[in-house]
């Protein structure tokens, strides 16, 4: 037990823990009796609280209530009265809950008061609703209804008076009951009380001018005596009106705003009694606490001194030993694996993180050395890749290049059928460097999905036109749907991504097909209102998958059966880089295979909905500049005679005449220093003056702010592209070059020259 005790930071804890516990237990004993008589005493406050609270809620809500009826004489809305008859139900409620729950008797009798105020007060609220109606049938009904009979009837009167002063005076009494009326409604609804003169003034006004009237005219008598007694009718019903309002107000402003500052005085009192009960209730419970207070000052006496004895003991055995530690895993954390683990003699848990964090020392200096090993692999490859792309496009572009211009010479039937094989060839190694660098892309994170809209049928048409050649010329048969249905036809997403894993699919379905057929399928698993789920399949009938290759299938550089390499050919990349790709996307490729059978790979993807694309319009196949060539003049900066040539032969072939060349970028410089030049096709590597340098200077002229300045080379890593950008060049066209994009781009920048 004792060597426990020793040996084990837990257990010296614990015994501390067990001391502390043993003391609170023994306060917790004597002070129970004491704290059962606060107890009662804080159950006394809180109903004292609870009860103060009520009351001030209650005269809050009577106070609403009082502003509620205001705002209903003003509107009339009933939504308003209905929240007063809920505000008044529930104050009801709350009082008489509030009565059950009080014993002292002076309280009771306030509350008992209280409650005769609250009938009262509803009483009153029972009147309102019917003054509102009597004061609002007056003002929005009656005197409306007289005022419009009288206009309809001056109206008729105008229609039927002959004379211009009849009708004069006609137009002035209608003005004059436009005006009363007016004046009328402002009184009594907006309380403007200089107008009730004004109303009064209008009345006089309509009598002066019914007896000019009725002297000039002696047709419309009983018209012009209807309007005299209309007149009556609204100076009664104005009379009555303001009668009514002050019922209203008076009810409002008077009775129920005294009923509200009664009730707040009797809250008042009840706050009073409530806290001469409170200090009742302190008096009593003092005692009780000062004697509690005293035993909790002496136990809590005792446990500090406890408490500093063993803080001292742990600071000296426990803290200090942590500290030591926490410095040594903070140089470790820093890089420092030079330093000595402190503690390790120890037998208890600091003694076995000691003997950890030294361990961790050890690991941490190996996987050092691994992770250096790693990073300069990992660099050696990147520039492997970007040396092994940039010297295998520059001769690549050569002889694409020059195959091209061969082409457009007169050939023997033999010399051009050696010609298109040395093209194939040169191509098949194209693909497979960019497969290599397409995988080495996803691998370095480089490659990000775009989202834009395309067409799925378009997409399928277009596969259809891409393999049919060469199904038929293995006399195997394509399966491509020819339609799909329109309400997942046209979706957002990579379509450049997409295709390319199907072109990889069908690639691989078609090269190990020798008879039968190759099928893409598209099912549509789930779909929403904004989102589609649809499934892939690519089958075949070909030479099938062992079931032991299928799980090294997707592995870089492999096959299937290495004895079939020689036959069928590839890097092995193309399955590896679909199902990356896919991976990018949220998915994976599948696969189901027998051997001498077929196989069948599958995905799904998710795909967003979109609104219908205008079709795509297929270029002109004559590819054509569409600009006049003799009126541009272009400098050609490439290190390599053979690519000069290449380059020359193919402005040649667009009947471009004015080509200048530079071997390096200094000679580009000076060049552009003393001719002008409408575009600029710039190589990167070059010896003397690299290309990003020349661009830079080259910018610094006034003359080439703004001229356009092409990266033509053989480095296509995004890296070799943000460069040539951020040099100042406007474009980037990569080695080999390929001929419809050279016109592209001439197309593009011809007008800023």
């Amino acid at each position: 037990m004792l060597s426990k005790l020793t040996n084990s930071i837990a257990a010296k804890v614990l015994s501390v823990l067990a001391l502390f516990i043993i003391i609170q237990l023994v306060v917790y004993i004597v002070i129970t009796k004491r704290i059962a008589i606060v107890d009662k005493s804080v159950d006394e406050i809180f109903n004292l609280t609870n009860l103060s609270i009520n009351v001030f809620e209650i005269n809050k809500d009577i106070l609403e209530i009082q502003r509620d009826t205001s705002v209903f004489g003003s509107s009339g809305n009933q939504v308003i009265f209905d929240k007063i008859e809920k505000n008044y139900a529930i104050i009801k409620q709350r009082l008489a809950s509030t009565q059950l729950q009080v014993e002292n008797e002076k309280i009771t009798s306030l509350l008992s008061s209280m409650q005769a105020l609250v009938v009262h007060f509803g009483k009153s609220l029972d009147v309102v609703n019917l003054r509102y109606n009597e004061k609002a049938t007056l003002i929005d009904q009656d005197l409306p209804a007289i005022y419009e009979l009288a206009i309809n009837t001056l109206t008729q009167v105008m229609a039927e008076s002959t004379t211009t002063q009849s009708k004069l005076l006609v137009a002035n009494l209608t003005n004059v009951w436009h005006t009363l009326n007016r004046n009328a409604f402002l009184f009594l609804n907006n309380r403007e009380y200089q107008k009730r003169q004004e109303v009064v003034k209008n009345l006089k006004n309509i009598d002066l001018l019914l007896v000019q009237l009725k002297t000039t005219t002696l047709q419309n008598q009983p018209a012009l005596t209807q309007i005299s007694e209309l007149k009556v009718q609204f100076s009664k019903t104005f009379t009555k009106s303001i009668q009514a309002n002050r019922n209203y107000l008076t009810l409002v402003n008077v009775v129920i705003a005294g009923d509200t500052m009664e009730f707040s005085a009797l809250a008042a009192q009840l706050r009073k009694e409530s806290i001469n009960l409170l200090r009742e209730i302190k008096n009593t419970s003092e005692s009780s606490i000062t004697q509690a207070e005293s035993i909790i000052k002496g136990s809590l006496f005792l446990s500090i001194v406890l408490f500093l004895i063993f803080a001292l003991f742990f600071h000296l055995h426990i803290i200090r030993a942590i500290k030591g530690l926490t410095n040594d895993f903070k140089s470790l954390l820093q890089g420092d694996l030079s330093i000595n683990i402190s503690e390790t003699h120890r037998n208890d848990e600091i003694g076995v993180l000691a003997e950890a964090a030294n361990q961790f020392r050890v690991l941490n200096e190996n996987l050092l050395l691994a992770k250096k090993e790693a990073e300069e692999t990992s660099r050696i490859k990147s520039e492997f890749l970007a040396n092994m792309s940039h010297e295998i496009r520059t001769p690549m572009n050569g002889i694409l290049g020059m195959v091209r211009l061969l082409e457009n010479t007169e050939l023997m039937p033999e010399q051009q059928k050696m010609l298109n094989l040395v093209n194939s060839s040169s191509k098949s190694l194209l693909v497979i460097l960019n497969d290599i660098l397409d995988l080495s892309k996803i691998d370095s994170g480089n490659i990000k999905l775009e989202k834009s809209t395309f067409q799925l049928s378009s997409i399928l048409n277009e596969l259809e036109q891409m393999f049919n050649p060469l199904v038929h010329s293995k006399q195997i048969k394509l399966l491509i749907p020819k339609s799909i249905d329109n309400s997942f036809d046209f979706l957002n997403g990579d379509e450049t991504r997409l295709k390319q894993v199907l072109i990889n699919l069908l690639s691989n379905a078609v090269k190990f097909t020798e008879s039968g057929y190759v099928s893409l399928a598209i099912e549509l698993k789930s779909k929403s209102t904004s989102s589609v789920n649809l499934i892939f399949s690519i089958s075949d009938t070909g030479i099938g998958i062992a079931p032991d290759n299928i799980s090294s299938l997707f592995d870089a550089f492999s096959q299937a059966d290495s004895s079939i390499t020689r036959r069928f050919g590839g890097t092995g990349l193309g399955l590896t880089i679909s199902n990356k790709l896919l991976s990018l996307m949220g998915s994976t490729l599948e696969v189901n295979s027998e051997i001498n059978k077929g196989s069948t790979f599958y995905f799904n993807i998710t795909c967003d909905l979109a609104s219908k694309v205008e079709p795509f319009k297929k270029s002109d196949t004559n590819i054509k500049l569409n600009f006049d060539p003799d009126n541009i003049t272009i400098l050609i900066v490439e290190d390599s005679p053979i690519n000069q040539i290449v380059l020359k032969g193919l402005l040649a072939e667009l009947n471009i005449k004015n080509i200048e060349t530079a071997e390096n970028g200094e000679i580009a410089l000076n060049n552009c220093k003393t001719n002008h030049y409408d575009i600029v096709l710039m190589d990167m590597q070059m010896p003397v003056m690299d290309g990003i340098t020349a661009t830079h200077l080259i910018r610094l002229l006034a003359a080439y702010t703004h001229t356009p300045i092409i990266a033509i080379t053989a480095n296509v890593m995004e890296e070799d592209r943000q460069r040539c950008f951020d040099a100042g060049m406007n474009d980037f066209l990569s080695k080999p070059i390929i001929f419809k994009n050279l016109v592209s781009i001439l197309n593009k920048y011809h007008r800023a020259c």
